[in-house]
């Protein structure tokens, strides 16, 4: 029942930082989620420590719990670690790509297109996330899908405010077409080059943002 808990504990304070970067981490004290969640604070910090060993929080003494800033070396590192995974896993899955799975990448790109169209960030963020899972899911190796849908919700956030820059959306969409015509031409260096670049966009458009997030150069839609 205990550990239950803190399943449920985990999954709904996470679910709320994932949502928007601009979190009311207040709502996150013990005290308060035992009340809005109706359990004992023991599953509450529970959630609350595997959060912080993943990143997603801090817990200091004193001020309560912060959402951490992603460093340089973080966005770095985190990319790095996204390129190794992410462009193995597609020149492997390059070679033998069959119909059936591809016009599920082809409906993906449809649901990109149209939210694009409509300047929707945080919907274009839901189908971006399902477009790289698609990949994750084929090459069916759990320690890679683990690891690498962790990673990249660590950035959700980020990604949210680094869309709105003026043109990322178009940019972002036009890369995974990239990807995508090295699959359908089953030639896994050309798709995990298109792979490369997309992710070494993401990286510097994160890193940009960093540098001028406060200076009015992250010009919305």
């Amino acid at each position: 029942m205990l550990k239950r808990k803190k399943e449920v504990a985990y999954n709904w304070i996470k679910e709320r930082l994932l949502q928007s970067a601009d979190v009311d981490v207040s709502r996150f004290s013990e005290n308060a989620l035992s009340s809005e969640l109706n359990m004992s604070r023991t599953p509450i910090r529970e959630a609350l420590l595997q959060l912080q060993a993943e990143g997603f929080v801090e817990i200091l003494p004193n001020r309560g719990i912060v959402i951490p800033d992603v460093s340089v070396r973080e966005v770095n590192e985190t990319f790095a670690l996204r390129m190794a995974l992410e462009e193995f896993v597609v020149r492997e899955i390059a070679g033998n790509v069959q119909a059936e799975w591809l016009k599920q990448v082809d409906d993906n790109l449809e649901l990109q297109k149209a939210a694009v169209i409509r300047s929707d960030v945080p919907e274009y963020l839901v189908h971006d996330k399902a477009f790289h899972d698609l990949f994750l899911d084929r090459y069916s190796n759990s320690l890679i899908n683990n690891v690498a849908r962790r990673i990249r919700e660590r950035f959700f956030s980020v990604g949210m405010n680094v869309l709105r820059c003026k043109g990322s959306v178009e940019r972002s969409f036009q890369e995974h077409c990239a990807i995508v015509e090295g699959l359908r031409l089953g030639d896994p260096e050309r798709t995990a080059a298109a792979m490369h670049q997309h992710l070494l966009t993401g990286k510097r458009n994160v890193l940009f943002w960093q540098e001028h997030a406060d200076d009015g150069l992250s010009r919305r839609f």
